[in-house]
């Protein structure tokens, strides 16, 4: 009854703007998303965690409500990601109902300086794979605009977490500038995040704020004292039709204890050609520090603490894939931090109108030592270290991707992708009582309607 009153209300609101606010153009889209998967990615035998198929949908729908070329407001929702048949009388669960983003964008008058005030994605700048330190929706204020012809900026303040209702005492907020600097042939785009942290802000706040990872010794009661990323993004496309992109990035966070502290980085790259019209293929590799192996001699973590990231390489293991929920993604909560991944992406393959397939082939091993697992391995009380997501540096694994997709309409697309990982595991996971299994696969199909 609830569901209902909230769409009853909802529907009321879109519809009576529509007919009584005739000073604004009311602009609907959307992406209206059916996955039907079939996998096995825990890498455990006889593991009852998830089933082998399911059915996943996920409705998104924007409304901009445009004043003028100068000012707007947005209402984005989103039903789901939702599973056919968990609630018997429904056939889904549709009770995850959000408000994806909500906000205003305009322009200061006479100028070209943008402000967002409200709920929108955030995104620190990335050139390969997305940023892995945060790309996502966030109540936040954002300032933007030109410098010069070649020199813009970028000013944010996000309130990532507030963990505690008195005053800001639990709240974690990160002030965020970039300066993206343009030329013909290439960019780059220096940026720096600073956390502002609550005096009694901890590491257990930190495990929602931060990607649900801590230091993988670190209790949940340890104060936070600050936390600070800085990295760069480059772009290099004056050789066309070669292209070449890299991106580093340096995350540091301390502790009032030496077991809280995290600091590490990452580095990827990759180098595309561009000029074949039937394919693209593109050479890309990403390293991200992992646990140096003192175990409880060294307290401090070497993993780079990460917020809430949309990054992905291949379709599989590191995320990646077009629908819900058809993915390992394993470094999203910061738990598969510590790795190094090579691989080969053959993009948009196409010899038929509407019908195009891509190809990935990667290999990937862990950059963390095996004395994580001796310092305590506990995943109900730790969520750093999992097995299947975290990778030693004995661990390695594997992937091949086969993506095909068909355009039905201009607004409806079919997908099919099939993913395959043979993996190879350390055997003190099975010291700790894990019946590891080398192997994992999906099937995902489904339909995609944007409008």
């Amino acid at each position: 009854m609830k569901r209902l009153v909230l769409l009853a209300v909802l529907a009321a609101f879109v519809f009576g703007t529509a007919a009584t606010a005739s000073a604004a153009d009311i602009k609907a889209t959307g992406a209206y998303v059916f996955e039907f998967v079939w996998k096995d990615a825990d890498f455990q035998n006889n593991a009852d965690s998830s089933s082998k198929f399911d059915v996943y949908q996920r409705l998104r729908t924007k409304f901009e409500f445009v004043a003028n070329e100068n000012l707007k407001g947005v209402l984005y929702t989103e039903a789901g990601t939702s599973t056919w048949g968990q609630d018997p009388k429904n056939g889904s669960d549709i009770t995850n109902w959000t408000l994806k983003a909500g906000y205003i964008d305009f322009n200061w008058p006479g100028t070209q300086q943008n402000i967002k005030v409200g709920h929108f994605g955030v995104a620190l700048p990335a050139a390969v794979g997305g940023s892995i330190i945060q790309d996502d929706e966030a109540p936040a204020v954002m300032l933007s605009g030109p410098i010069t012809d070649n020199v813009s900026y970028l000013a944010s303040w996000v309130r990532s977490d507030k963990a505690g209702v008195e005053r800001n005492e639990s709240s974690m907020d990160l002030w965020i500038g970039a300066l993206p600097v343009t030329f013909d042939g290439v960019s780059v785009t220096p940026f720096f995040a600073i956390g502002g942290i609550g005096d009694n802000y901890t590491t257990g706040d930190a495990g929602s704020a931060l990607g649900g990872l801590r230091a993988f010794n670190a209790t949940t009661s340890e104060e936070v004292d600050s936390a600070w990323w800085a990295g760069v993004a480059f772009e290099l496309t004056m050789f066309d039709p070669f292209v070449f992109k890299a991106d580093v990035n340096y995350g540091r966070l301390d502790a009032d204890e030496d077991t809280g502290d995290m600091s590490g980085w990452y580095a990827a790259a990759s180098f595309a050609y561009t000029g074949w019209d039937f394919m693209t293929p593109e050479l890309f590799f990403a390293y991200t520090s992992g646990e140096d192996g003192n175990g409880t001699d060294d307290l401090e973590s070497e993993r780079m603490p990460i917020l809430s990231n949309d990054w992905a390489l291949g379709s599989f293991f590191f995320g990646g894939d077009w629908g819900l929920e058809g993915s390992v993604d394993s470094e999203a909560d910061g738990s598969g931090m510590g790795f190094w991944v090579v691989g080969l992406s053959l993009k948009d393959i196409s010899f038929f109108e509407g019908l195009k397939h891509t190809v990935n082939v990667l290999y990937a091993q862990g950059t963390n030592d095996d004395d994580i697992l001796d310092a305590g391995y506990n995943t109900s009380t730790n969520p750093s270290v999992q097995f299947g997501k975290t990778l030693l540096d004995d661990d390695s694994l594997f992937e091949v991707d086969l993506n095909t997709s068909y355009t039905i309409y201009d607004e409806l697309t079919a997908y099919v992708e099939l993913g395959w990982i043979s993996a190879d595991w350390d055997s003190k996971w099975e010291d700790q009582g894990i019946d590891t299994e080398d192997e994992a696969y999906k099937v995902s199909m489904g339909l995609a309607y944007e409008f």
